[in-house]
């Protein structure tokens, strides 16, 4: 197996190292990435209904430590907008956009390098192959070999960074869209957590009681005391 791999590496030459690489940072990244989207996978549902409860029985530091103890990216939002949650639901939400926003590169991160090895894995694999062909026929002039054979064999070791480049590009563009998807629908998670909270805190804040589409404990229904009107 060994052989074989470094058997590639001596027919592709320097490119084939710089893939490589490129493999390797591809690889790390998409590492990086799954571990990140393990930890975030938080159910917003499920804190959405202890902070629903903490606010209608305006507990507001309650639910702003049960956002400091629940790890992930969504409780850090919200605790943003609980501690503006006294304000107006205008305010409340800007506040709730910059946070997302702030967060939203961390969502992101490192999936410009990604896409940027998808690009370019094809091309550096087809330089490979255009030295390598260059080699060969420089060979082929010097030993004034020119048989069929001798060709297709110059020809074929030049076509190993070209396959090794498509390879790293088609498994990038896989990962790449694979997280884009993930992005998406997690920022969408954030975003209507993140109007539920605003919504929330508006009812209390104007002596309201909590919509059950809003607030919903676990364990049935349960009748909220509003809270003075502020």
């Amino acid at each position: 197996m060994f052989n074989g791999f470094g058997q590639l590496i001596h027919q592709g030459g320097p490119i084939m190292i710089i893939l490589i690489l490129m493999s390797i940072i591809a690889v790390a990244i998409v590492i990086e990435r799954l571990v990140f989207f393990a930890k975030e996978g938080a159910d917003s549902k499920a804190l959405l209904r202890a902070l629903g409860q903490r606010i209608a029985t305006d507990d507001i530091p309650g639910a702003v430590q049960q956002c400091r103890k629940t790890s992930g990216m969504l409780p850090r939002i919200l605790e943003f907008g609980l501690q503006r949650g006294e304000k107006n639901r205008a305010d409340i939400t800007d506040a709730l956009s910059i946070a997302l926003m702030e967060n939203l590169n961390l969502l992101e991160r490192n999936l410009g390098v990604i896409g940027t090895i998808a690009v370019i894995a094809p091309f550096v694999g087809l330089l490979g192959t255009v030295l390598g062909i260059i080699k060969a026929f420089q060979d082929i002039a010097l030993k004034g070999n020119s048989t069929p054979a001798v060709v297709a064999a110059g020809v074929g070791e030049a076509l190993v960074t070209t396959a090794a480049g498509l390879f790293v590009a088609v498994v990038s563009v896989i990962f790449f869209n694979y997280f884009k998807t993930r992005i998406k629908a997690f920022n969408q998670d954030l975003i209507v957590a993140s109007n539920q909270l605003a919504e929330m805190l508006h009812f209390h804040n104007v002596g309201e009681p909590i919509p059950t589409e809003l607030y919903q404990p676990v364990g049935g229904r349960v009748t909220t005391t509003p809270a003075t009107a502020k």
